[in-house]
């Protein structure tokens, strides 16, 4: 049943991906200890989506640092409408949208990793 549950969850969400058009940036300057800010944009239909993850050393993200909606489906990560500022405890992500595709809903993140 557990190999069944894990299969369910990677198909799931390899589906997501495709279907919401889900494209992947890790973000430079790294932070702190090798902190990095990686980001997963989607955008469906009307609503542009996305989410920040801090990854330290290991390589894993335990959740999702923060995340936003963007209006008419811009993606502010891959239009460079982005900042990412590093300082001796973390980092601060800040996405800001277009005046006609503003930021609906989030856009300051915590980047921690410790």
């Amino acid at each position: 049943m557990l190999i069944g549950v894990a299969v369910f969850g990677t198909v799931w969400g390899a589906v997501d991906d495709l279907v919401s058009d889900a494209r992947y940036f890790v973000l430079r300057p790294v932070g702190p200890g090798g902190c990095t800010a990686v980001v997963r944009e989607t955008s469906f239909l009307v609503i542009g989506n996305g989410e920040a993850y801090a990854v330290g050393r290991t390589g894993l993200a335990l959740g999702a640092a923060g995340s936003w909606t963007v209006d008419d489906g811009y993606r502010p990560v891959a239009g460079g409408t982005y900042t990412l500022d590093w300082g001796p405890g973390g980092g601060l992500l800040q996405v800001r949208g277009t005046g006609t595709d503003p930021v609906v809903q989030g856009g300051l993140t915590d980047i921690e990793c410790g």
